[in-house]
């Protein structure tokens, strides 16, 4: 997706040493799915969700050939390797195994969320690092994008259109055969809609998070010092940890860095940011 080189994307954090270390040495982890806090974060079992889509379309597929339930079952015909039991796996198996091999930084498009600020940085005790579009430019990165909140997993409805749009070229009882190429793209567009359903969805539970994501490898990834341009103290962050970070920024890499500090907004129950000087 395309992204505004003005967009600031952020990370709330306690002031942990693994926080320290960021600064330290510039790396920022991209977790495993299993390691997130929601449990169905990238964890909706594709192969489960085809099949109730296919069940759905042999119940309803009226046609006395069952065109539909033709197409639908050649989504999932191509085979992408074997278990250690000597099981094949199909493509939407190796979907979802492929999802959960996946690294993933999950950043905010908000900075002033109270419960962002409660959730990911020890009650508002700890810090909100803001990064800049540079952070895209992380070594490995294999995706990138804003999650989709919604109140159901999409994969029937992802499925069912694809099974119109296979029909589009794919009609062998009109003697409608589709080229090596179109079944190429055909196949590129359902692995890049389910990637997209899969790694950018999450339920609706979720939206005041307003999050950004990169995908890459799991494990450390170096970002350029250039990308972080602010640190957000937390309205409870100690004295202590203030001067921990002051002494990070410090740094000859980090002297553009702007520390600010969150505040409530009075009369309300909404907090802002303002500088430090």
């Amino acid at each position: 997706m395309d992204v505004e080189e003005t967009a600031t994307y952020y990370k709330y954090r306690s002031c942990s040493p693994r926080t320290l270390d960021i600064f330290r040495n510039n790396e920022l982890y991209f977790s495993l799915p299993q390691d997130l806090n929601d449990p169905l974060d990238v964890s909706i079992d594709v192969k489960s969700e085809y099949e109730r889509a296919k069940s759905h379309v042999y119940k309803t597929d009226r046609h006395p050939e069952g065109r539909k339930s033709f197409l639908i079952t050649m989504l999932d015909s191509i085979k992408k390797g074997v278990t250690k039991e000597g099981d094949e796996i199909s493509l939407n198996q190796a979907l979802y195994l492929f999802m959960q091999s996946r690294g993933i930084l999950s950043l905010s498009k908000t900075a002033n969320d109270a419960l962002l600020w409660s959730h990911y940085a020890d009650g508002h005790r700890g810090i909100c690092l803001g990064f800049n579009a540079e952070i895209l430019q992380i070594d490995g990165i294999s995706g990138s994008g804003d999650v989709q909140y919604l109140p159901n997993p999409p994969y029937m409805e992802k499925f069912l259109e694809l099974t119109e749009e296979f029909g589009e070229f794919c009609r062998p009882w009109d003697d409608v055969h589709f080229s090596d190429e179109q079944g190429k793209n055909f196949y590129n567009r359902q692995v890049d809609a389910m990637l997209q359903t899969g790694l950018y969805t999450k339920s609706e539970d979720w939206k005041y998070e307003k999050e950004f994501r990169l995908t890459s490898v799991p494990g450390n990834h170096s970002f350029s010092t250039a990308a972080l341009r602010e640190v957000i103290l937390g309205a409870k962050t100690s004295e202590a940890d203030e001067e921990k970070i002051k002494k990070l920024l410090s740094n000859p890499d980090y002297l553009h860095v702007k520390l600010k500090r969150a505040f409530n907004i009075p009369g309300t129950f909404s907090f802002g940011s303002r500088l430090l000087v």
